[in-house]
């Protein structure tokens, strides 16, 4: 499942719940929509760092059909991604 369809699936059953919430009358339409955008939006970035991390990278580019292998672990990539951070110090 890519990050458009998980966000698309997310802000769906979030809008129905919070039909459910504004017909029961706990909240109403406006504090719904207001909820709702900003648990989506929330979500969204939260998955976008999660799969930008090293492994997330590697295996994103392992996925890719004409890579035939990938030459570093996730481990080899972090531990050069924290090199370079504390050389850049």
């Amino acid at each position: 499942m890519n990050s458009e369809q998980l966000t698309s699936l997310l802000r769906t059953v979030l809008q129905f719940a919070g039909g459910i919430a504004v017909g029961r009358g706990w909240i109403d339409a406006e504090t719904s929509t207001a909820i709702i955008g900003a648990l989506v939006t929330i979500a969204a970035t939260a998955w976008s760092l999660y799969t930008r991390r090293s492994a997330g990278l590697v295996a994103s580019a392992a996925a890719v059909p004409s890579v035939q292998s990938i030459t570093a672990s996730p481990r080899i990539v972090d531990a050069v991604a924290s090199d370079k951070v504390q050389t850049a110090r």
